[in-house]
């Protein structure tokens, strides 16, 4: 999958099929519209691509959604390629972007730039300065000029609720891990670096790797189960595991650190990147009257967490 930072492109792309969205997350909307525009691609024999926004646009308008990305770049990318696509068009959301009319938006990058054939959107899709275009912007505007095809992908629910990023943000808030899960159509999962902590874990007999969530959504503190991805040349395996996320209330931090405790694993891998998935949500995290009671905790909880499941690393 070729990934363009512009709206230039090789010939070889124009008269493509192109679905546009954030796509955070990847969940079963964003499934959708990207899968209807294959089915097309397909039918008419065209290549086809996806237009993505970095950073995110709700970021770049508010700091308070700084720390909100379900799915980092990085991580966006390796899911899109998994989809097979053509090519990605990874384009800068900024004060230039953000002004650039509606009509302009189709006339000239839509038609003009990127010589679209068809254009696959969620039914909640806006574009344009002030946010003027939407999905009856694009519908009105392809059946009277005849030269641009548009498919809109209409409202997906689970359980009576709309599928979106902000439904998966709140639920990883709440805990609801499994749910948000459901929604993805995969595990929720955060890759970074291991940090070299302040090992008070490991004095009370419990090795951690410590990670920190820094633009990923905000999740709840607490306790979970989580299967590792260690890179390759440390290990092929996957690793069982409980995870713990908050502020050490226990030891009066204030700064929220991800420590992961690793099942029938003792290498040392500080600076490493791996890959948590998570599985389920165990507790809340609670300040404790003693570090011996906190231990004691940590035993039941790994208990636990081994008991409801099948924990045979592979």
């Amino acid at each position: 999958m070729k990934v363009f930072r512009s709206f230039s492109i090789p010939k070889k792309f124009n008269d493509s099929v192109i679905a546009i969205g954030n796509f955070d997350g990847l969940h079963l909307g964003h499934q959708a519209v990207i899968n209807e525009a294959k089915k097309i691609s397909l039918k008419y024999k065209k290549k086809i691509g996806v237009m993505t926004f970095e950073p995110h646009p709700k970021s770049f308008f508010q700091k308070k959604y700084e720390f909100f990305r379900l799915t980092p770049f990085r991580m966006k990318y390796e899911l899109l390629k998994k989809k097979k696509l053509d090519f990605m068009l990874n384009i800068k959301f900024d004060k230039n972007f953000m002004s650039i009319s509606s009509l302009n938006f189709i006339e000239k990058i839509l038609l003009e730039d990127l010589k679209a054939s068809h254009i696959v959107i969620g039914f909640d899709f806006v574009f344009g300065n002030k946010q003027a275009g939407n999905v009856d912007v694009l519908r009105n505007f392809c059946k009277s000029s005849k030269k641009l095809e548009f498919t809109e992908i209409k409202e997906k629910k689970m359980d009576g609720s709309e599928v979106s990023s902000s439904l998966i943000r709140e639920l990883l808030r709440k805990g609801d891990i499994e749910k948000a899960n459901q929604i993805l159509s995969r595990k929720w999962t955060v890759v970074g670096r291991v940090l070299s902590g302040e090992k008070k874990a490991r004095k009370i007999g419990f090795k951690t790797a410590n990670m920190r969530l820094n633009s990923y959504c905000d999740i709840c503190f607490g306790v979970y189960k989580v299967l590792i991805e260690l890179p390759e040349e440390i290990s092929k395996k996957k690793f069982y595991g409980i995870a713990n996320y908050g502020v050490k209330p226990t030891f009066m931090k204030k700064t929220p650190l991800l420590e992961v405790h690793i099942f029938d694993f003792n290498k040392e891998i500080y600076g490493k990147k791996i890959k948590l998935n998570f599985l389920k949500f165990v507790r809340k995290e609670k300040k404790f009257e003693s570090v011996e009671k906190l231990k004691d905790q940590i035993i039941k909880d790994i208990k636990l967490v081994k008991k409801n499941g099948i924990f045979k690393n592979n």
